[in-house]
């Protein structure tokens, strides 16, 4: 009979310890960027529960995220993606651009979203789904503010595979958006101000770029990317 006894290591101190150690360390410092006040509510609330982390400001949309990541200084941004002024995915490129040891922290409900890849491609430091938002959420604040990364694989996958829309033009994103509305080379000519011929060439070259052979192979898949809710959020 085997008497090896396996010994489990022991986790330093109680919960009670474990919490005022966590409670004497500085707090983490969070600026939350979201255009839905019930979101931001929700998101304070989690905070509130953990002793080692506050919200130190609130932003309403991408462009204020911007200035308050300047101004405050915090240690982790959390951010929406789809918000007015400015998107989410830009305002972690200006934000990470600026200051590098600012950690972002994707909070969205898309997850197959182009705009997602554009953030996480720009130096976010992690997603997290507000499908799945729970006291998870918290730990995972921890993670990014300690400096390590919490990108689910399968997103770092889609980056790559999204990097053909990143080489798309704004222009030939209007013009896919105006394909995706069913108008005509001709309507889409004159909603331009270009010749037909023109818009021809741009839809070859979109067509190239997405490795699709034609106009409804271009839409559905800009479609399943969510392309133009944030073309449309840009114009």
């Amino acid at each position: 009979m085997n008497t090896d006894i396996i010994r489990i290591p022991a986790r330093q101190g109680t919960p009670k310890q474990r919490r005022q150690r966590r409670q004497d360390r500085p707090r983490i410092r969070i600026l939350h960027a979201d255009d839905q006040l019930l979101a931001r509510m929700g998101v304070a609330a989690l905070v509130a529960t953990a002793g080692d982390m506050e919200i130190v400001g609130q932003a309403s949309d991408g462009r204020q995220a911007v200035e308050l990541a300047e101004s405050l200084k915090p240690d982790v941004v959390i951010m929406d993606l789809m918000m007015p002024e400015m998107l989410g995915s830009e305002a972690t490129r200006l934000i990470h651009e600026s200051h590098p040891e600012i950690k972002v922290l994707i909070l969205t409900a898309y997850d197959t979203s182009v705009e997602l890849s554009k953030a996480v491609a720009d130096g976010a430091s992690g997603v997290v789904f507000k499908n799945t938002v729970d006291m998870s959420l918290v730990g995972t604040i921890r993670s990014v503010a300690a400096g390590q990364k919490a990108i689910p694989e399968r997103l770092l996958s889609q980056v790559e595979e999204d990097n053909a829309f990143f080489k798309l033009t704004d222009r030939q994103i209007g013009i896919l958006a105006s394909v995706a509305e069913g108008q005509s080379n001709s309507d889409i000519a004159k909603q331009f101000g270009l010749s037909e011929i023109t818009i021809k060439k741009h839809l070859s070259s979109v067509f190239r770029c997405l490795g699709v052979a034609n106009r409804s192979e271009a839409v559905a898949l800009a479609l399943q990317k969510r392309v133009f809710g944030s073309w449309r959020a840009c114009g």
